[in-house]
């Protein structure tokens, strides 16, 4: 038993080391250290970790925070708060801090996601274990999801999805409906917590993945029907007895927002990322990085050229094989639609209308980023690698010695395709240190049942989701990163706080230097601003334009501000 099983043994540790290949610099740092190409996200995710802590040891709801975006607050649950993760790490965030959670999810994320495809590829695709890990490594470590450890780890932890899909296809035969169906609908509610965007790709796969399977085996799909319909239900049910509260706090609770995201359609797929490399792989590392991957953490579609080769040209050959039908079929819909409304080629407009089209207005689909439909290419690809490798060794074992294809040559071209994939590791910054107003406490002589605000106040400012993880939630900050409503009036999605005019205006001499002439309506409008905020201090850090900010900022409030600690302070606790 134990010889049998070293092989498997040999898949995890190989699994292992990608991960932690991957995840290196971080660890090297202790968990101090921010993914360099994404360090705003980064801090989010740090500020989550804490929060579902903080959360749990004072027994609060960890659906909402009122310590950013103050005084309205912010909705957790719209956020991808990545509960799912934080919740079982609440230990280790209490123990060793946000930072050694999120380096630690991520492996695990990167770790799990491959092992779970190599158990769905060995028990659907191929009895091969070589031909499995090859691409179960894939799935587990294609470039977009090594990308999205840039700050989105809830989009690299995707080691439900193989389990949801095996658990699905598994229905159709299964002698226990009922308990399969709670299985499911068990993993079903789990993936809500951990990303949603990536559960609703799913569903659509696997709608796709019905309709191909009827299409291909009409009286099988009919006799197994009722079983499948029956267990399904069952899994809708349980899940939705689960997530039913938590998806009704998100869609209708305190500042819920919908659709559409703006900036949306900013995003799509260029038709030359697929057979290009991206910059975190070893092609990219020797110096064949593609020059369209111009965001380190959006690296979904760079499969190589070799890649694309050998999966068309599997696709062509093992078309009668269903595993590889249904891949191919929804590898090449979810590329479509991964090119957004208007299809692109080498950053050149080609007038040519893109699927998604067709869908970008609908109620969800309004919301999602396109780029990211290229992570259903991933593990499609992947069973399609599986399917070739298991060809290509089992022509280099069998037949005749005239026409068997000679080992070293299966095992060459395989290599040639997947070694210029091979991760690299991400690369790390540290970020600004923290200002000793904040660490040393000074701001509990300002703050008392009050707010914080920034000068200027800004939606994307990294700092104050530093602040927040160092005081460990107990100062609150009106503005902050964030989506939640365009105002009260308006649910309309955006990042930070609604607008208020002092807010705009600060900002405006951030961007411009420019000091206006202030006059009494501009000073009555900041204190009915402050009274809104809350607001008991307000804060500037060095930057670009601090003279004229601080200048704008004495003539607005009648008081000049003081440096204490690192930052620029107005006391404004009076004016509320």
């Amino acid at each position: 038993m134990a010889r049998r099983r070293w092989p498997d043994l040999a898949a995890l540790a190989g699994f292992a080391a990608l991960a932690f290949l991957v995840t290196a610099k971080l660890w090297l740092h202790g968990g101090s250290a921010a993914t360099a190409d994404n360090t705003l996200d980064h801090a989010q995710f740090l500020f989550f970790f804490q929060h579902a802590a903080y959360s749990f040891v004072h027994l609060h709801n960890p659906l909402f925070t009122t310590v950013l975006g103050a005084p309205a607050g912010v909705n957790l649950m719209a956020n991808t708060a990545f509960l799912g993760m934080a919740v079982p790490l609440i230990p280790i965030t209490l123990l060793f801090g946000p930072g050694v959670s999120y380096v630690l999810a991520l492996t695990i994320a990167l770790f799990a996601t491959a092992t779970a495809w190599y158990v769905v590829l060995r028990r659907h695709v191929t009895t091969n274990r070589a031909a499995a890990f090859l691409g179960a490594a894939f799935c587990g470590f294609a470039p977009g999801l090594v990308g999205h450890g840039n700050g989105h780890p809830n989009l690299s932890a995707q080691f439900l999805l193989p389990l949801i899909v095996s658990g699905l296809i598994r229905m159709r035969e299964t002698a226990h409906p009922v308990r399969s169906g709670v299985v499911l609908g068990l993993l079903t509610a789990w993936q809500v917590f951990l990303n949603e965007e990536l559960l609703l790709f799913t569903a659509a796969a696997a709608g796709l993945m019905v309709i191909v399977y009827v299409c291909s085996r009409p009286r099988q799909a009919r006799a197994q029907a009722g079983r499948f319909a029956g267990g399904v239900g069952v899994a809708l049910g349980v899940a939705v007895v689960l997530v039913a509260y938590p998806l009704w706090f998100q869609f209708r609770g305190p500042q819920h927002y919908h659709g559409p995201f703006l900036w949306a359609p900013q995003y799509w797929t260029d038709v030359a990322n697929y057979p290009a490399f991206g910059g975190n792989s070893l092609a990219g590392w020797l110096g064949s990085a593609s020059a369209l991957n111009n965001d380190p953490a959006e690296t979904n579609a760079f499969f190589g050229l070799p890649l694309c080769i050998l999966a068309v040209v599997t696709a062509v050959v093992l078309w009668r094989m269903l595993a590889v039908r249904v891949a191919a079929v929804v590898a090449a819909v979810f590329l479509l639609l991964s090119l957004g409304s208007e299809v692109t080629f080498r950053s050149k407009d080609t007038h040519i209308a893109g699927p998604w089209r067709l869908v970008a207005k609908l109620p969800l689909f309004d919301a999602v980023i396109t780029p990211r439909m290229a992570l259903v290419v991933v593990p499609a690809v992947g069973v399609l690698i599986a399917a070739a490798a298991d060809r290509l060794l089992a022509a280099s074992r069998e037949g005749t010695a005239g026409n068997r294809l000679p080992r070293a040559l299966s095992w060459g071209l395989l290599a040639a395709v997947l070694v210029p994939l091979v991760p690299t590791p991400l690369h790390t910054s540290q970020p600004d240190p923290v200002p000793e107003f904040i660490t040393a406490g000074t701001w509990r002589q300002y703050v008392s049942g009050g707010n914080l605000v920034t000068v200027p106040p800004d939606a994307f400012n990294e700092a104050t989701l530093h602040w927040l993880v160092a005081t460990n939630m107990q100062l609150p900050i009106a503005d902050g990163y964030f989506l939640g409503p365009t105002n009260p009036e308006d649910a309309t999605a955006r990042y930070g706080p609604a607008d208020r005019t002092t807010g705009l205006l600060l900002y405006y001499v951030a961007q411009s230097g420019f000091v206006p002439d202030v006059d009494d309506d501009m000073r009555e409008v900041a204190r009915a601003d402050m009274r809104y905020w809350n607001a008991d201090v307000l804060v500037m850090a060095p930057q670009v334009n601090a003279i004229p900010l601080a200048e704008t900022v004495n003539a607005l409030l009648g008081r000049t501000g003081r440096e204490r600690g690192g930052l620029w302070v107005w006391d404004v606790h009076d004016l509320r």
